[in-house]
């Protein structure tokens, strides 16, 4: 009798926080041994104790041969730094998107020993089975124009949120569709226009923000993303996250609204495809544990750098209300 191929052990680092505590039970869900909650203090303690993980101060006192993965779910500032290290050290590393808050912040993570080998992003909007068949829709049509409404639902913006260094709500829930809606096209997209509005909870961030982008082949991207204190009635993420994606190519249309998506061809027809709500946690932590052992990221470094660099133009155009500024 042979005897049972042990689970795969994984850290998480920041597991008291939102991402952190969904991330550690998504990978116990998994099949995982959640091993270690790297944590100040005894806050992580109940989960802890739920997921029979120990707690640890820091991710210094982790070892390559206690972890066969490290999640890092940390204010966005943050993470880079902390990335960088577990990777030097030899760790397979998730990370919680976006790779940095701005360009310059992650270029201490560009230089760390297997960035492009190591470091899966956690950019979880691939997981859901309707980013596939959209991405392949796009692949085979002609693109005109992509419209993103993206609203998180949030009680209050503040904490890290509120923090001015993390870029607000386009660098911490528009990138999602940034980091997509980039990827199926080539070259820098030029910013032609973008506004930002900070009055619904008053914080010092951009809270709503609406730009404009056109990438060189011609396709414009709109993109609106958005905090809101109430929670619509259907969303990802167990509703807290409303995503509609809006894709006109010359020949057809592709609408993906949360778990639906319709298709209008050129001829009249008319087809709807819905998923069962999908844990997209779940699926990323299954695809993380794929990653670990060998298969490539669904989003690498460099992809997450480039999304990273297009909100980083955004913002700038927002900041100088200028025009064509260019995302490099």
């Amino acid at each position: 009798m042979t005897s049972a191929t042990p689970a795969p052990r994984v850290a998480v680092v920041g597991a008291v926080g939102w991402a952190g505590s969904r991330h550690a039970r998504a990978f116990a869900a998994a099949g995982a041994h959640v091993t270690a909650l790297v944590e100040k203090g005894d806050r992580a303690y109940p989960l802890a104790q739920e997921l029979g993980a120990v707690l640890v101060p820091s991710t210094e006192a982790l070892r390559p041969e206690h972890a066969d993965l490290v999640v890092v779910a940390l204010p966005t500032t943050i993470q880079p730094a902390i990335c960088a290290d577990l990777l030097n050290r030899g760790f397979h590393v998730l990370t919680e998107k976006p790779v940095a808050a701005d360009a310059e912040g992650a270029s201490v993570l560009a230089a760390a020993s297997g960035v492009n080998e190591r470091l899966m992003v956690g950019y979880t909007l691939h997981q859901h089975p309707a980013a596939a068949l959209l991405s392949q829709w796009v692949r085979n049509n002609d693109v005109i124009a992509v419209s993103v409404r993206s609203v998180a639902h949030k009680q209050n913006v503040d904490s890290w949120r509120a923090d001015p260094k993390e870029g607000g709500v386009a660098v911490v829930n528009g990138i999602h569709a940034i980091e997509l809606v980039s990827s199926w096209f080539d070259g820098d997209p030029k910013v032609l226009a973008t506004s930002s509005s900070s009055s619904l909870y008053g914080s010092p961030v951009p809270e709503h923000v609406v730009t404009t982008l056109e990438f060189p082949a011609g396709a414009v991207f709109q993109l609106q993303t958005s905090w809101s204190p109430w929670q619509e009635p259907q969303g990802l993420n167990q509703g807290d996250w409303s995503l509609t994606i809006d894709v006109l190519a010359r020949n057809g249309r592709m609408l993906w609204s949360n778990d639906t998506v319709d298709v209008w061809n050129r001829d009249g027809s008319h087809d709807t495809t819905s998923f069962a709500p999908t844990d997209l946690f779940l699926r990323q932590a299954e695809a993380a544990l794929k990653f670990r052992n060998g298969e490539g990221p669904a989003v690498t470094f460099s992809q997450a750098l480039r999304a990273t660099a297009i909100a980083d133009a955004v913002l700038a155009a927002d900041a100088s209300d200028a025009e064509d500024v260019v995302a490099r």
